[in-house]
């Protein structure tokens, strides 16, 4: 097992784009991010999902059907052969877990070490997202199944030419999810528990696949901005009132990849310190609530994390990124 610690700082300027009606500036700084990277390598194969209930305890799936266990924050690993490809993970508790595949929905009752399968109404295709421990949603293809009791059974909710890739819930009643169509309706909101949803945001060309808050009223959206063809440049939106409204908050206009990228994860450990992963190299970074977002910069100058080594992003007031080669980068 690899063990580093790596003090991140940050020294690249940011440009911020002029989209439709949203505001443009220059952001140029050379900010010091609180606190220390430590990364460990703990299997040869990629990491793919992740669910952390607290700082301590958290599990991780890789490509290969393992789940990794760990109750020390990182200290120390158990691993779990499942034989299942999961893709999507949410614990709600020590003992009770959610999973997706790429087309079944599973439930543990025991902390991982066995799962059973769930019986859905239809198809399944994107994310997985419990409120409470018998509270939660699976999409699908214009819609979404919602439980109440756990899984045992699921009520089916309309959501035409859209399909769910992200949720968070402020509330039992207040939910915004991120949303894969081909009319840029992305974002959308619901205020009863998830019965019903409405499109909030849908500017031509934007493409969401994350959503996180970091109290009642602020949240963040991330993805990106379409050039029909020319590329993707990844994008951070901001909501101040509850996810009613959006405003774009970061463009990187030149992206590292010739293709471009998309943040595909956003996560924050507290209302100042969050990051945001990308598909290649790309990542920002913000330690004054999201008001600016900075390329993150190890100190000899090289991209860090970087080359689109982390694929999933969790934990609450400490981050774990997790990726290619069995990489676990610990953020306090």
């Amino acid at each position: 097992m690899r063990h580093t610690t790596i003090s991140i700082s940050v020294n690249q300027f940011i440009r911020f784009g002029l989209l439709t009606h949203f505001v443009v500036c220059l952001s140029i700084s050379n900010a010091q991010v609180p606190g220390d990277f430590e990364t460990d390598s703990i299997t040869s194969n990629t990491i793919v999902a992740s669910s952390f209930i607290n700082n301590s305890k958290g599990w991780l799936a890789d490509e290969a059907g393992v789940i990794w266990y760990t109750a020390n924050a990182g200290g120390s690993w158990s691993s779990i052969a499942t034989g299942k490809y999961f893709v999507q993970m949410d614990f709600t508790d020590a003992s009770v877990g959610y999973a997706i595949t790429d087309s079944t929905v599973h439930k543990t009752t025991n902390g991982g070490s066995s799962w059973s399968t769930l019986t859905m109404p239809g198809a399944i295709a994107g994310a997985v997202c419990f409120v409470t421990s018998s509270i939660g949603f699976v999409s699908s293809d214009g819609v979404v199944y919602k439980t109440t009791n756990g899984g045992s059974s699921w009520s089916t909710i309309s959501t035409p030419g859209v399909s769910f890739t992200d949720y968070y819930f402020v509330s039992s009643s207040l939910g915004i999810a991120a949303a894969e169509d081909d009319s840029s309706k992305c974002i959308w909101r619901t205020t009863n528990g998830g019965t019903s949803w409405s499109n909030v945001f849908s500017e031509e060309n934007y493409f969401i696949s994350s959503v996180w808050f970091i109290n009642d009223s602020v949240g963040f959206a991330t993805g990106y901005y379409s050039q029909m063809g020319r590329g993707k440049l990844p994008v951070i939106l901001r909501s101040t009132d509850e996810g009613l409204t959006w405003e774009q908050v970061y463009m990187n206009r030149d992206p590292g990849d010739i293709k471009g990228e998309e943040l595909i994860a956003i996560r924050f450990k507290n209302e100042l310190e969050g990051i945001a992963l990308s598909t290649f190299s790309e990542n920002v970074i913000t330690n004054d609530g999201g008001e600016t977002w900075e390329l993150a910069y190890d100190d000899e100058g090289d991209l860090f994390p970087s080359f689109g080594i982390y694929k999933t992003l969790d934990g609450s007031t400490t981050l774990f990124l997790a990726g290619k080669n069995g990489y676990v980068t610990k953020w306090e």
